[in-house]
């Protein structure tokens, strides 16, 4: 920027001293600084458009270094599709996990078996491993140790897509994308129409959208940040029962709402559930009663299962747990 500045104040003076003299003319002058004026914008563009290159180059380095690096989650040369319809069987054998590097492993003997058609609430203090065992059901990582089977097949052995199409999740923090509301619902369903895009809202309580200002075609914005947190969370509930899948993994997907809102949904899920296998992480006591069986997972292993009303009367470790998220459900609520 200084230097074609520096150079029209040079080429007045000098130009000015000329005129003076008699060697260069008034027109002269004024037609020389015209154009050395229309010349200093595109010089300046040239400038800043080497800079963002250089910027580019470096931005462009960095996106294919990821687009380069090679899936640790993939479809193995022989991989089948899942093609079982309706309500799935999961099953846990022996399956542990360990991350990278660590030494003691997260999860480690987990049996656990999840009839088609039940919901199994999943109930664990915090960092007792909650989120990974769900993350194994849909192959967002695979177990250290032992397996995972849907239908009897080892989930390894099955095609991403075909198995992801029979897993839908629904997670306490939700991903939401620079789309509109019905992009962003119908991500995983894209050829459902809007009858099942209206069910799916109505299940998730989430008819909020049609007061929006351009109802389902209003855009959310990067990770939904035109909407409340409790919006989020609908939302991506509603994306995950829009298809009606086989298995129903949620993890804890009702924490921002509040107790009327959470209510209205437990009674709408309750429809939904009958017809799918469903496993939820459980944070909140209320969403306990989802649930036709409870799974405690205490130090990495699954500790009891039972009924809620079992695992009260029979499990010291169970009933503290639960007695204390009551106690934080109670003071957000006083909050």
């Amino acid at each position: 920027g200084f230097v074609p500045k520096a150079a029209q104040a040079l080429v007045l003076l000098a130009g000015g001293y000329a005129v003076a003299a008699g060697s260069l003319s008034d027109g002269e002058l004024v037609m020389f600084l015209s154009l050395m004026i229309m010349l200093v914008w595109p010089v300046e563009s040239l400038g800043e458009i080497l800079s963002m290159a250089e910027e580019s180059a470096t931005a462009a380095e960095r996106i294919y270094e990821v687009f380069d690096t090679a899936p640790t989650i993939a479809d193995k040369p022989d991989a089948i599709a899942a093609v079982n319809a309706g309500a799935a069987h999961v099953v846990f054998e022996n399956a542990g996990f360990t991350f990278p590097g660590a030494s003691v492993p997260v999860l480690r003997g987990i049996d656990l078996d999840i009839r088609p058609g039940e919901t199994l609430a999943l109930v664990g203090a915090t960092g007792s491993g909650k989120t990974t065992l769900l993350a194994m059901i849909g192959r967002l990582i695979d177990p250290t140790d032992g397996r995972v089977t849907l239908d009897g097949v080892d989930l390894r052995d099955l095609t991403l897509s075909s198995l992801r199409s029979r897993v839908s999740v629904a997670f306490d923090d939700p991903t939401l994308f620079s789309a509109s509301v019905r992009e962003n619902v119908l991500l995983g369903s894209p050829d459902l129409g809007d009858d099942e895009l209206r069910t799916a809202l109505s299940v998730a309580s989430a008819e909020f959208v049609f007061d929006l200002p351009w109802g389902l075609n209003t855009r959310v914005g990067e990770q939904g940040i035109s909407l409340s947190g409790g919006q989020r969370q609908r939302l991506a509930l509603a994306r995950a029962v829009v298809g009606r899948p086989a298995v129903l993994v949620m993890d804890d997907p009702l924490s921002a709402l509040d107790v009327r809102t959470e209510q209205a949904v437990h009674e709408a899920l309750h429809e939904v559930l009958a017809d799918v296998t469903a496993i939820i992480a459980v944070h909140r006591p209320s969403t306990v009663a989802l649930a036709d069986r409870v799974a405690f997972l205490h130090d990495g292993r699954i500790a009891a299962i039972g009924t809620h009303e079992e695992l009260l009367a029979t499990n010291e470790a169970y009933a503290a747990v639960i007695g204390d998220e009551v106690a934080v459900l109670h003071d957000e609520e006083v909050a």
